[in-house]
């Protein structure tokens, strides 16, 4: 729970302070932002989302054996090798990165942001590739030993010292020493470095204070045959690298994106460089951040029920795998796909509201960008889970196998769609990429499981039928609101605008859940009509 807890905790953090950043560094800065960050969230989602699940399930293994010296000698050599490794990646990616900013640049030495500027934040940035993985090893030795709280405290401090860092480092850099965007940004990504540094201090503070134990733990090993550090390697990267892979399919579409999006939207759709950086911006930090709210919602959700599927696979108990693989599904859709719709038809609000720009068009722009991006929120939270079933079954392969598919597809719409459609066809290339990993993530599950497509239809159709009911009176209530509120003139009336509909939009939705008994069915009967009205009456 704790671990949990945390997770979420860190994953709402570090979307919600895009909105205090924009305000500062403008579209133009959040572009810059992700220029750096884009090759070096890839790099880090491989360590830190594959190694510490690796780790974990090696070390308790091996712990459950009683082997703690073969624990013991994967978490020493683990931490030599992810240093050397990210004193490599720190390497190539400081040596790559003029490289880099020539193809997010579309080879113009200047867009809003010059050549100079891209290459010194992704070299500013990949500092912390020196730090960040280490740190893995140290959260999957501790989460394999079944201690939880020095993984999520760390997770969580990193990210509130990050974001508090870019947010008054950036204040302090325009407010008080008058500097440039630019600078402001550089100084956002040494965040990074700097919070990693918090984060590493904090887990070998829990390492020195638990030695003892671990100690006691390493005298009381079995005797057994010597196993060799290359073996161990091998199978370390068996548990790891499905993880990361399939964890990694945001980052490798959002890299497509850097690569492509300048590219083809100067060159192809011929929009001028300057309003194509701000685009830039807006799409992979702004729209991106904000869905992510919804995804991170449903998986909170329903990510638990995954070690359910993989212990009825292992009992053989198909029943229980398909009745918990459809309420899995359930439980996503519950949340996503009403707050998806909502926002597409709150976009031009929403976006003001979080966003409002001082550039001329950019809100009419950024409004109709969030009516058809919002739909990439219920299009990851599908998948994401539908990976994370694969792994449940132990077809891990197959997912990799259809992402790898999945980024071609991404790639070829970019080339293909930017061109006519600007930023819309990015948004469309993602859409359609995700819903062919869906199909075949769904596809493989049904083979492997038995499940029947038709029952989650059937189990799925009150959420879609409670959404329609909700959009149609969020239409009428945004009608009727609009009368007394113009949404376009500030930002505080965007906001009271977008919570108006968005309270009776909930209210509708969640009430029809309830009298019709949709929250009994998925979370049991305390949360039942009858139970809530005795309650009410009491």
């Amino acid at each position: 729970m704790i671990l949990s807890i945390s997770m979420f905790a860190t994953r709402i953090l570090g979307i919600l302070y895009v909105v205090p950043f924009h305000r500062l560094v403008g579209e133009a800065g959040l572009a810059l932002y992700m220029y750096a960050y884009g090759p070096y969230s890839l790099f880090i989602s491989l360590s830190t989302l594959g190694i510490p699940l690796g780790i974990a399930k090696f070390i308790s293994k091996y712990n459950a054996d009683g082997e703690y010296d073969t624990s013991r000698k994967i978490f020493r050599y683990g931490m030599i090798f992810m240093f050397v490794l990210g004193l490599l990646g720190f390497t190539v990616l400081y040596m790559l990165a003029p490289w880099y900013a020539s193809r997010v640049l579309a080879g113009q030495e200047e867009l809003y942001n010059t050549h100079e500027q891209v290459v010194a934040a992704i070299r500013t940035v990949s500092l912390a590739l020196i730090i960040v993985p280490p740190m893995s090893i140290f959260r999957g030795f501790f989460q394999g030993n079944q201690n939880m709280t020095p993984t999520a405290i760390s997770q969580f401090v990193e990210q509130l010292v990050r974001i508090l860092l870019i947010i008054i480092g950036s204040f302090v850099i325009l407010q008080w020493f008058e500097g440039t965007t630019q600078e402001a940004v550089s100084f956002a990504v040494l965040s990074a470095f700097l919070s990693g540094i918090v984060a590493f201090a904090i887990l070998y503070g829990y390492w020195r204070k638990q030695r003892r134990r671990y100690n006691a733990l390493l005298a009381r090993s079995t005797t057994h045959e010597e196993r060799p550090t290359g073996q161990l390697f091998k199978e370390l990267l068996s548990y790891a690298l499905p993880f990361a892979l399939l964890g990694l399919i945001t980052n490798l579409f959002q890299m497509i994106d850097s690569l492509t999006f300048n590219q083809y939207m100067i060159h192809g759709a011929e929009v001028e460089g300057v309003l194509s950086d701000q685009l830039f911006g807006v799409f992979t930090t702004s729209l991106l951040k904000i869905v992510m709210i919804p995804v991170s919602f449903a998986m909170a959700f329903s990510q638990p029920l995954i070690p359910e599927i993989t212990k009825h696979m292992r009992n053989r108990n198909g029943v229980e795998v398909r009745r918990t693989i459809v309420l899995a599904i359930k439980l996503t859709l519950l949340i996503a796909l009403p707050t998806v719709i909502g926002m597409s038809m709150m976009s031009n609000s929403l976006f003001i509201s979080f966003f409002n720009s001082g550039v001329e068009g950019m809100n009419e722009m950024g409004g109709a960008m969030f009516r058809t991006g919002a739909f990439l929120g219920l299009f990851m939270a599908v998948n994401t889970i539908l990976s994370t079933i694969l792994q449940g079954i132990g077809a891990q392969m197959k997912g990799i196998l259809f992402l790898s598919i999945g980024l071609v597809i991404k790639y070829v719409g970019n080339v293909l769609l930017i061109p006519i459609m600007e930023v819309d066809g990015a948004i469309l290339a993602s859409l359609i990429a995700y819903a062919f990993c869906m199909i075949m993530n769904l596809l493989e599950i049904k083979k492997r499981t038995g499940l029947k497509v038709r029952l989650i239809a059937k189990r799925t159709f009150p959420i879609l039928f409670f959404t329609a009911i909700m959009a149609i009176v969020v239409y009428l209530s945004r009608s009727i609101t609009g009368i007394f509120i113009s949404y376009e003139s500030t930002r505080g009336q965007a906001t009271m605008y977008l919570l108006i509909a968005g309270i009776i939009g909930a209210i509708v939705y969640f009430g029809l859940a309830i009298y019709f008994d949709l929250l009994e069915s998925i979370f049991g009967s305390k949360l039942s009509f009858k139970r809530l009205k005795s309650r009410f009456r009491r």
